[in-house]
C-alpha cells in the first residue's frame, strides 16, 4: 500500500486547523454579543482609572483572634506614638478627577429668592486635643494634618487624632481620659505592630444600635516598604468607652486578594444593620487600586475570632466608600437584606454608586456590584486654600481635591431612603465650597438623578473646604467645614450651615454660623518643605439619644504663634447644635428627584464666637 506523503498529511492537518480556529471564534464572537463572557473585570464603559460595568468578590481571612484590654483606660501602660512628618503621603497621587459629560438636568438654575435663616448657635464647644498635648504615652499629635475625627454615643465624645484617641464627658466637655494609639493596642498586647507602630488615619464608630465603640487605625513599619499592613480594631466591650474594657484586633490587609506590600491608605468605615462593619481604602505600593472589605459585628462585640474579608480591584475607582446608618428605630432601618451602598466623586459631573452584598457571617464570597452613575452639578477640582499673613500663597492649605472625605451618611425618613455625600469643588468665583447632594436609594433603587444638591457658595469671598454632612431624624441636615482667604481677620476657621427638611429643595437657607474663628495661619513647613496638608477630613455625627442634636469637629489654630514654626501647634475643636424643631412632629419631606438645583442664598455674617477655656481632668491615682 502507498503512504501519503509527509506534506499532503501537514497540509490536511492546517486546513483542519485553521478551520477549528475560525469555527471557535465565531462561537466565541456571539457568545460575547450575548454577555457570556461579561467577568469582574469588564472593560467597558470606563471612567478615568474606574470602570462602571467592574464588579469584584472579597475574599475570606483567616480569622483573626481577640487580645482584650479589661480595665480603665485611664491605667493604660504608656506607649509613645511614633513622631511622623507624613510627608510619604504626599506621593500618594490619586489619577486626576476626569472631566463629566455635561448635564443641563443638574446644573444650577438662576438664584431663587429663599427666606434665609441663621443656624442654630453651639450648644456645646469646647477644645478637644492640640498636637502638643501630653496623653498616656506622651504627645498626642504625630504629624500633619491631624485627620480630625470623632463620633457622639450616649454619655461620650470620642476624638481621634494622628495618633491619640480622646474621650469627653458629652454633658460637660470635661475630658474623661487621652492616651496614644500605641498604648491602647498595647494593653492586649496585640503581639503585632498596632502595639507600636500606628500611624494614625484614625476613625471613630459609634454603634447606636449596639451601643459599642470601634475605632480603628492603621499600622505599619515604613512606606514605601514591603508589609506587613495593618488595620487595627478596639471595640468596646460594652457601652462604656472608659471602664468598660475593650477587645482587640490585628487585621493584616495586605494578604490574600491584597497583594504584599500594599498600603491601606485613607481608610472609611461604615456600620450597618445587617450586623457588618464595613471598609473602603485606598490601595498604593506594591500594587495600585481599590480595596474594600467587610467585618462581623458579632464577633467583634463578643471578642470571637474575627470572621472578615477583603476585595481589591484595579478597575473600582480610587476613593470608593462604604455608608454610614443613622438612625436608631427599626422604621429608620434600611430593609431587610439591603446591601451597603459605597459612593464614589467619579467626575466633575457624576457620582458611581455601588452596593456590597457580604458573604456569611461578612466573611468570603462577598460581592462588589458594577456601579449606576447618578449625575451631580459640575464640580471642577478646586485650588487650594489661601491664609492670611502668607505671602504668596506659599503656605497655602491643600483641598484634597474632590474625594469624598468622610462617612456617606444614610438616612431614612418615612419611606424615603437618602444617602448624603459631599466633597469640595470649585465655586464659579474659582473659589472652593462644599458640593453636597442627597441620593435617592428607597426601595434599594438607586435613582440616576440626586433628589437635591447643590455648592455651598454664599458669597465670592471665603473659602469652605474639608467638609462632613449629617441628616437627623426629620430630615434636617447640617454641614461643617473649614472657612478662610488671604485677608485678615479671615484665618483658617470652623463653621456649618444646614437646611430644615421643609425648606425648598437645593438650598442651605440656614445660613453659616461659626463654631470657632481661628486666630492663626499654618505657616511652617513639614515633610521638606511649606505645609499644605489640613485636616484630610472632618466628622458629622448625630447624637443618638435625641436623634436630633449634630456634633462636629475640625482643626484650626487659635492664635499665630501655635500656626508659626517654633510651635507647630494644630488645635482640634468639638461643638454641637440642634434644630429647635427637630422631634416636634413637623412634617416630613418625600424625596422627589429634581432635574435642577437652585443656588444657596448669600448668607448673614454671624458673630464671631469666644473659644472657651480648655478643661483639664484631675490626674487619676495610678495603681
Amino acid at each position: 500500500m502507498k503512504r501519503k506523503s509527509t506534506s499532503q498529511f501537514a497540509f490536511f492537518n492546517l486546513r483542519l486547523l485553521i478551520g477549528l480556529f475560525v469555527f471557535l471564534a465565531g462561537v466565541f464572537l456571539a457568545l460575547l454579543s450575548f454577555g457570556t463572557f461579561s467577568s469582574a473585570e469588564a472593560q467597558s464603559p470606563k471612567t478615568g482609572n474606574a470602570n462602571a460595568n467592574a464588579a469584584a468578590v472579597a475574599h475570606g481571612l483567616r480569622p483573626v483572634f481577640a487580645k482584650s484590654f479589661d480595665g480603665d483606660v485611664r491605667t493604660l501602660r504608656p506607649v509613645p506614638q511614633k513622631e511622623d512628618e507624613r510627608d510619604w503621603e504626599e506621593r500618594l497621587i490619586l489619577p486626576p478627577l476626569p472631566i463629566g459629560p455635561e448635564s443641563r438636568a443638574s446644573q444650577l438654575p438662576p438664584a431663587v429668592p429663599v427666606v434665609a435663616v441663621p443656624m442654630p448657635t453651639p450648644i456645646q464647644n469646647f477644645e478637644g486635643l492640640a498636637r502638643l498635648d501630653v496623653v498616656v504615652g506622651g504627645q498626642a499629635g504625630s504629624g500633619f494634618p491631624p485627620d480630625t475625627n470623632g463620633e457622639i454615643g450616649l454619655n461620650h465624645y470620642i476624638l481621634a487624632v494622628n495618633s491619640a484617641y480622646a474621650i469627653y464627658d458629652k454633658a460637660s466637655g470635661t475630658q474623661v481620659a487621652a492616651f496614644t494609639e500605641n498604648s491602647l493596642f498595647s494593653g492586649g498586647p496585640t503581639g503585632t505592630l498596632c502595639d507600636t507602630n500606628s500611624f494614625g488615619d484614625p476613625v471613630v464608630v459609634y454603634d447606636q444600635l449596639a451601643n459599642r465603640w470601634i475605632l480603628t487605625n492603621f499600622a505599619f513599619v515604613s512606606f514605601p516598604g514591603p508589609g506587613p499592613f495593618y488595620q487595627c480594631f478596639a471595640v468596646s466591650q460594652t457601652s462604656d468607652p472608659v471602664a468598660g474594657g475593650w477587645f482587640l484586633y490585628a487585621v493584616r490587609i495586605d494578604q490574600g486578594a491584597v497583594p504584599a506590600g500594599t498600603l491601606n491608605d485613607y481608610g472609611k468605615f461604615g456600620h450597618w444593620n445587617d450586623g457588618c462593619l464595613y471598609m473602603g481604602a485606598n490601595a498604593f505600593g506594591a500594587a495600585s487600586g481599590t480595596i474594600f472589605a467587610s467585618f462581623s459585628k458579632n464577633d467583634m462585640y463578643n471578642g470571637l475570632p474575627l470572621t472578615g474579608a477583603v476585595g481589591f480591584s484595579t478597575t473600582l475607582g480610587s476613593s470608593l466608600f462604604p455608608t454610614n446608618l443613622l438612625g436608631t428605630q427599626p422604621g429608620q432601618m434600611p430593609p431587610p437584606g439591603t446591601p451597603n451602598y459605597f459612593v464614589r466623586n467619579a467626575t466633575s459631573t457624576t457620582f458611581q454608586v455601588r452596593t456590597f452584598t457580604p458573604g456569611p457571617n461578612c466573611g468570603d464570597g462577598g460581592t462588589m456590584s458594577a456601579a449606576t452613575t447618578v449625575s451631580h452639578v459640575s464640580g471642577p477640582p478646586p485650588n487650594n486654600a489661601p491664609q492670611p499673613n502668607d505671602p504668596g500663597s506659599l503656605h497655602n492649605l491643600d483641598s484634597l481635591g474632590t474625594r469624598i472625605m468622610q462617612k456617606v451618611q444614610y438616612r431614612k425618613v418615612g419611606s424615603a431612603e437618602s444617602l448624603w455625600v459631599l466633597h469640595s469643588a470649585r465655586t464659579s468665583a474659582a473659589l472652593m465650597g462644599p458640593l453636597w447632594a442627597q441620593l435617592d436609594v428607597t426601595g434599594g433603587t438607586i435613582a440616576t438623578t440626586p433628589v437635591q444638591q447643590g455648592i455651598h457658595a454664599p458669597d465670592n469671598t471665603l473659602w469652605r473646604w474639608m467638609g462632613s454632612i449629617a441628616a437627623d431624624k426629620d430630615g434636617n441636615v447640617a454641614i461643617g467645614y473649614s472657612t478662610s482667604n488671604g485677608v485678615v481677620p479671615n484665618f483658617p476657621s470652623i463653621a456649618y450651615a444646614g437646611r430644615l427638611a421643609t425648606d425648598p429643595p437645593n438650598t442651605l437657607p440656614q445660613t453659616e454660623t461659626q463654631l470657632i474663628a481661628g486666630g492663626g495661619s499654618q505657616l511652617f513647613d513639614c515633610g521638606g518643605g511649606p505645609c499644605h496638608r489640613w485636616g484630610d477630613y472632618s466628622s458629622m455625627s448625630v447624637d443618638p439619644v435625641d436623634d436630633c442634636t449634630f456634633w462636629y469637629t475640625n482643626e484650626y489654630y487659635p492664635n499665630q504663634t501655635e500656626g508659626d514654626p517654633a510651635r507647630r501647634n494644630w488645635h482640634t475643636r468639638i461643638g454641637s447644635f440642634k434644630f429647635p424643631d427637630c422631634g416636634q412632629g413637623g412634617p416630613s419631606p418625600t424625596p422627589t428627584a429634581t432635574a435642577t438645583a437652585t443656588a444657596t442664598p448669600t448668607a448673614t455674617p454671624a458673630p464671631r464666637s469666644t473659644p472657651t477655656p480648655r478643661p483639664r481632668p484631675t490626674p487619676r491615682p495610678r495603681p
